[in-house]
């Protein structure tokens, strides 16, 4: 009888045990093909998200702002690279589901976007700001897209930022995530403090020097729509940017050229071309400090050059 009972309690053992692994594995196979759902979700999310932003793209010197509303919690990752003839722009997605974050989505690559950001921008009550200002340098370039979720308090701006701030607002009945104010103090509790021509915010802008000062790192910008991509950007992402946008400045500054040379064949002298080639070599830059430096000295004598031609104008 003793031996008969020990053979069913080890029954029972092995009985349990296998079937605490059946149900682990079960488990573990179920948790996987969630997260696998979750991945293919975000990843289709990250690729309307590039989608989305092509209608917000402006014609010439308009400034536009859009929100874009998701159905959950959702972090964007932003990744820049130069590689290549205009660089990469890659974007995924992770969304919070029973209170965890989704393991991040396959990447989308994305060509012709300059989407200035943080490396993770998450959503405020499910909404991603949007902003997209023009940039010229001399001639249009593209659109810089900014996307931010958290809020900004701007601490005496310049007149020009609060007009465009305020024009995007609709006066201030539209909640963009950016808030005017005189004092720091004022500003709104878990707002990033921007301070304009002073220090003591956690992003300090001088105008003189045209430097955006973040997280112990110098930004360089020339104009108040490269300056609002650096405000709302990481260092790293708002660097690559640039030097994407360089990119294709120098590859539009070709096409420019070719044209100058037609226009001059056909009797209309410009005086641009040696001036036009001279700036693709000079839109190989290094950093954004070059970008003031270098380029922007000739991409506004071009510019001048190009307005005071009567006719036959290049760009």
């Amino acid at each position: 009888m003793n031996k008969k009972g020990i053979d069913f309690t080890f029954s029972w053992i092995f009985a349990i045990i296998a079937g605490a692994v059946i149900l682990a594995s079960a488990i573990y196979i179920t948790s996987q093909l969630i997260n696998s759902s979750d991945v293919k979700r975000d990843t289709l999310v990250a690729g309307e998200l590039a989608n989305l932003l092509n209608p917000v793209e402006t014609n010439l010197e308009d400034n536009k702002y859009s929100v874009i509303e998701f159905a959950t919690d959702t972090k964007v990752y932003n990744e820049c690279s130069t590689d290549g003839a205009f660089g990469i722009q890659r974007l995924s997605t992770a969304s919070k589901s029973r209170d965890e974050w989704s393991e991040q989505s396959v990447r989308k690559s994305v060509y012709n976007k300059y989407i200035f950001s943080r490396k993770i921008e998450e959503t405020k009550n499910d909404k991603l700001n949007v902003m997209v200002n023009p940039i010229f340098a001399p001639f249009k370039i593209g659109d810089i897209i900014s996307i931010y979720g958290q809020k900004y308090c701007f601490v005496n701006p310049t007149n020009d930022i609060e007009e465009l701030i305020l024009d995007l607002s609709a006066d201030g009945k539209q909640d963009i995530g950016i808030n005017i104010s005189t004092n720091i103090l004022s500003c709104p509790a878990n707002s990033t403090k921007v301070c304009f021509d002073r220090i003591g915010c956690d992003i300090n802008v001088n105008t003189m020097s045209k430097v955006v000062s973040k997280s112990g790192k110098d930004m360089y910008y020339d104009g108040d729509n490269l300056m609002l991509g650096a405000i709302l950007s990481d260092y790293e992402i708002y660097e690559c940017q640039v030097k994407r946008l360089m990119k294709r400045a120098s590859e539009l500054a070709v096409v420019y050229s070719k044209k100058a040379i037609y226009v001059e064949g056909s009797g209309c002298s410009n005086n641009l071309v040696s001036d036009l080639q001279n700036f693709i070599l000079v839109a190989n830059i290094n950093n954004s400090r070059d970008f003031v430096r270098q380029v922007i000295p000739i991409a506004k004598d071009l510019e001048r050059r190009n307005n005071e031609l009567a006719s036959c104008k290049i760009f």
